[in-house]
């Protein structure tokens, strides 16, 4: 699985936009990181609104069996190469869950709208 690094995973928040500002700036907050349970808190800069990052995607993919086919289905933005691997994902809103992804052919990495977790 892909190691994450704090940086990293505000850098890729910063290609969605904030559930209530619609600003593009997010920090992690490091206490939740150090709990090592993969659930880590981001907050938008702008407004202050927190919302959950969940980067154990080993554990989500052996307990949700249709992910796996449904990256399998995502072309990349770049190559149009069919098939993902899943980085981390962030449930921005009760109604809008992104992945994050990267191509398994020319390795870009972009957000990916998830339509299985509207209503979570």
């Amino acid at each position: 699985m892909v190691q994450l690094s704090i940086k990293d995973v505000e850098a890729r928040l910063g290609e969605v936009k904030c559930a209530i500002c619609k600003g593009n700036r997010f920090g992690i907050d490091s206490r939740t990181v150090a709990k090592g349970d993969g659930d880590w808190k981001a907050i938008c800069l702008d407004c202050h609104y927190i919302f959950p990052v969940y980067t154990d995607m080993e554990f989500y993919l052996q307990t949700q069996p249709d992910i796996p086919y449904i990256l399998k289905g995502i072309a990349c933005q770049s190559c149009r190469h069919r098939g993902v691997s899943l980085d981390f994902r962030a449930v921005i809103s009760v109604r809008e869950s992104v992945y994050f992804v990267t191509c398994g052919e020319c390795q870009v990495k972009f957000p990916e709208q998830s339509f299985l977790e509207s209503f979570e």
